[in-house]
């Protein structure tokens, strides 16, 4: 991919290898975006440990860092990678060498904190950007998006474009709130993506359950929907030794309460019945949206 190529170039590509790879695309595959109303519930945490658990299941995962502003996937993974998407965006490397294969089984697209050049990203480079990442995920189960926290049309935007979001809610008055501004504005769309609640940071299971079906009979009353839970996890006192030993959880306590939720909640994710597989069309605006993000608006609105 290079910055030399033209639009015409890449309308072609688009007519002709994204057609052909519409056809390869196994039918397994799946996209999930973990998003939440509010920073600081853990959306990170969740998105890696979501990564390893379903990985220790057998299923190959590539997660991509699609928090422009705050990117910080690695660190949790572990892992100092010498490209991040911007790279690759940019013609400085191929979308192969920036993968960074992890030794905790999903592999990692990493971004780059900041990236206010993205904003920048033309319409042919965003095309062949999507081209190949459609190609190389074909061998992939999963692709996951840690996507930024908040409610901004920058975040919700390319929250649509994805086929499945996983909200991530903590039980305090703030995080719950936000996270219905956030489901309330993906659900005014037309075509909203399936979306299920995800709670973190529960003092126990009996809370979490209740903070769901909390969170569930609001949207029920207010939105005439009422999503699933998909899962929840507990508060673990090694999830911050993990997070400080920039070593997964599942990996570095695999027999903690906190592994054994993540173990739940890809098992949950794995058999869901609203799973909704990845095409061409949606991966296309998926990136695009992406590249539309701008982190300074994101810092000005922080």
């Amino acid at each position: 991919m290079t910055a030399a190529s033209s639009p015409d170039q890449a309308d072609t590509l688009r007519r002709g290898s994204f057609a052909a790879a519409g056809r390869s695309l196994p039918t397994r595959l799946r996209c999930l975006s973990i998003a939440s109303g509010k920073g600081g519930v853990g959306k990170t945490f969740v998105a890696t440990g979501l990564a390893c658990a379903l990985a220790q299941k057998g299923f190959r995962v590539l997660l991509c860092d699609a928090d422009l502003g705050l990117a910080n996937a690695d660190i949790q993974m572990g892992v100092d990678p010498r490209y991040t998407v911007q790279d690759v965006v940019f013609g400085r490397t191929t979308l192969a060498e920036a993968v960074v294969h992890t030794p905790y089984g999903p592999d990692l697209l990493a971004s780059a904190s900041g990236a206010v050049d993205m904003v920048e990203m033309g319409n042919a480079r965003r095309q062949m950007f999507a081209e190949e990442l459609l190609r190389f995920s074909v061998g992939y189960d999963f692709l996951i998006l840690d996507v930024a926290a908040g409610i901004g049309s920058n975040i919700t935007t390319f929250l649509l474009a994805s086929p499945e979001v996983l909200v991530v809610v903590a039980n305090e008055p703030t995080s719950i709130m936000d996270a219905y501004s956030l489901i309330k504005l993906l659900n005014r769309h037309p075509s909203p993506p399936a979306m299920q609640i995800l709670v973190n940071l529960a003092r126990s299971i009996g809370e979490g359950e209740r903070l769901a079906r909390r969170l569930a009979g609001i949207t029920q009353r207010f939105l005439g929907i009422s999503l699933p839970l998909v899962g929840l996890i507990v508060q673990d006192p090694v999830v911050g030794d993990a997070i400080r030993a920039r070593i997964p959880v599942s990996v570095f306590a695999p027999r903690s309460p906190a592994s054994q939720c993540l173990a739940d909640v890809a098992r949950a994710v794995a058999e869901g019945r609203m799973s909704r597989r990845v095409t061409v069309e949606n991966l296309d605006n998926l990136f695009h949206q992406w590249a539309r993000y701008d982190p300074r608006a994101a810092e000005r609105r922080a």
